[in-house]
């Protein structure tokens, strides 16, 4: 099925692994370029090479051109790491049609153990700088009359698991 996306560029987070890592291998697969980012830069590399060989695999089963993937190993919560993946390959170049927020947990415990730095650092990651992202690339998704974001968080959001009440809390 041509889902009509080959050529487009997405932007996929936290995709070293996990969920984002499948968000950018089904990406990749229809002909998507993607920038990927994580914090840790040697499984980002390692997921980018992955990437590269199934897009490759899938381009020639379509007689098409390789998707192009390309890493951003930086901390998207912070200004410096969005400045840092929206300056890949020569920044404004790349306009993002489709945006994937994804980040990992903020850590486990009792909501009495964590003190307001835990709580405004999970908010940070799993609220504020989603919003960020997409303040980011929206009005050029609606300049261009296509653009999808989605919008990955966790299942506690509907069913709050007592030990991840910074998540359950963040991503609400």
């Amino acid at each position: 099925m041509d889902l009509g996306i080959t050529g487009k560029w997405a932007l996929v987070c936290g995709a070293s692994k996990g969920l984002g890592y499948g968000c950018a291998k089904a990406l990749v697969q229809e002909g998507v370029n993607v920038v990927i980012n994580a914090r840790g830069d040697a499984a980002l590399q390692e997921a980018a090479a992955q990437l590269r060989a199934i897009s490759a695999d899938a381009a020639s089963a379509s007689g098409q051109k390789p998707a192009q993937v390309l890493a951003v190993a930086c901390d998207i919560t912070s200004p410096e790491g969005r400045t840092a993946v929206f300056g890949v390959a020569g920044g404004p170049g790349i306009a993002f049609d489709i945006l994937v927020t994804n980040a990992g947990g903020p850590p486990t415990g009792d909501f009495r153990d964590w003190d307001r730095d835990a709580w405004i650092k999970a908010v940070d990651a799993n609220m504020l700088t989603p919003i960020e992202l997409i303040k980011t690339v929206v009005d050029g998704m609606a300049a261009r009359g296509f653009g999808r974001i989605v919008n990955i968080t966790s299942s506690a959001v509907k069913a709050p698991i007592d030990i991840l009440g910074l998540s359950n809390g963040a991503r609400s």
